[in-house]
């Protein structure tokens, strides 16, 4: 009988324990709303950019005779880096300047041969012309003759002969003359010839005249290239040494002394601290928004703790740049420069790497939920699980702005109200009894 009634007890104790089991309510994960802010926002690599900076260019090529700067140190405008060997160039410059002294040599010969033919044509052209003024006599005087034997001859006085002789000297003494005369005003146009070419050959003188003779134009023509040449080592001579456009910080600069430079060699570059802007490309998708004057969070990582700074956005690139990623996919991405939203990015250094953190939508006070507590009841009805006196209801929600795993939701919800945390992890039906599990 006793062993009857115990096991009744227990039969009825497994009933009890079974019903409890089937028709307790179901725990289920929930969270509690609550205000909070909500952020929509990515990082990118970004690279610190010299607001000041200017590359130094050696004007010329050659060895490098002196090197003053050096990588990290400080310069004022106008101190001297660099200074180039100048011997070869030097040697080039009294070469060509004996080449234009042998030039100026050959014109004060010919200057010295022309004074000698004028000062022979006159002296030719001044006894030519006592010679052409006895001429002029003999040409009368036979004349006079040869008219005295006409009229002799008329009256039988000279035969025809001595008539002939007196023809034959009378013209013998004119072709003399003419002859003379000729030779004058040859002498004369000779003249005319040299004193035009000694009133334009001068010393010095670079203006090529058609009339001027071949060897004055060749001799000048050499003289002026010459020249040319001499100007342009001048200047290269001025550019030996190199001194800061501005000033700043040296970089770049691995030079040694000794070492033979070609000709358009960066030499080195010299930026100023503490002025910079961060380059930064961000994915096409990304740019929506982004705006001009928004803020960012510049993040420098370093081992004794990272460091943040204030930027703003300055200026977005029209165009999109091909850009390869670290796994090597070309990607299509903008260019965003920011520049400093504080006085002063103390503690950066040029061209150094550093995340940007881009904020596109932001929150403050709204309620937000994980994005697995949202169902869809139709395309784009949004709805979730709200548990209210232990029973489930389904509530109309919008979505705000979303994070990768968070989204804020908008509706006929407040804060406190109890939330099922994943809405596709039990079969939930309207108004279920369930026991929150938060």
């Amino acid at each position: 009988m006793k062993k009857r009634i115990t096991i009744i007890i227990i039969a009825v104790a497994l009933l009890s324990l079974i019903s409890w089991a089937i028709l307790r309510p179901p725990a289920i994960e929930c969270i509690a709303l609550e205000y909070s802010s909500l952020e929509n926002s990515f990082t990118e690599i970004g690279e610190v950019i010299p607001l000041m900076e200017t590359d130094v260019y050696g004007k010329i090529g050659g060895r490098l005779l002196e090197v003053k700067a050096f990588a990290g140190s400080n310069v004022n405008m106008g101190d001297l880096l660099f200074v180039f060997d100048t011997s070869e160039l030097t040697s080039e410059e009294k070469n060509l300047q004996a080449q234009i002294a042998v030039i100026d040599s050959q014109i004060t010969t010919q200057l010295i041969d022309l004074t000698l033919q004028k000062s022979s044509l006159e002296s030719a052209i001044a006894n030519n012309k006592i010679m052409l003024e006895q001429a002029q006599t003999e040409v009368n005087l036979k004349g006079d003759s040869l008219q005295a034997a006409t009229s002799l001859y008329e009256i039988g006085g000279l035969t025809s002969q001595e008539l002939l002789n007196a023809q034959s000297a009378y013209e013998q003494a004119y072709k003399n003359k003419e002859l003379l005369d000729n030779q004058q005003k040859q002498a004369a146009i000779q003249l005319s010839t040299v004193n035009n070419q000694l009133n334009d050959f001068r010393l010095g003188q670079g203006v090529e005249k058609e009339t001027d003779s071949a060897l004055k134009q060749q001799l000048l023509a050499q003289k002026n290239a010459l020249e040319i040449q001499l100007a342009l080592l001048a200047e290269k001579l001025d550019e030996t040494e190199v001194n800061a456009p501005l000033a700043g910080i040296v970089r770049d600069s691995s030079l040694k002394t000794g070492q033979i430079i070609p000709y358009g060699t960066k030499l080195c570059s010299i930026y100023q601290a503490d002025f910079y802007r961060i380059d930064c490309y961000i994915l096409v998708e990304n740019t929506a928004g982004i705006n001009i004057g928004d803020k960012v969070e510049i993040t420098l990582r370093q081992k004794d703790g990272d460091k943040i700074y204030a930027g703003l956005v300055d200026r977005i690139a029209l165009d999109a740049s091909s850009i390869i990623s670290k796994v090597g996919l070309s990607e299509k991405r903008v260019k965003v420069e920011i520049s400093m939203a504080e006085e002063n990015w103390e503690g950066l250094g040029p061209y150094w790497p550093v995340e940007v953190c881009f904020i596109t939508a932001k929150s403050n006070n709204c309620l937000m939920v994980p994005k697995t507590a949202l169902f869809e009841e139709t395309e784009n009805n949004w709805n979730v699980w709200v548990i209210r006196e232990g029973k489930t209801m389904a509530i109309a929600v919008e979505r705000g702005i979303q994070t990768p795993s968070q989204v804020e939701i908008r509706g006929e919800i407040f804060p406190g109200d109890i939330i099922i945390k994943n809405a596709k992890t039990s079969k939930i039906t309207v108004n279920t009894s369930v026991k929150a599990v938060l």
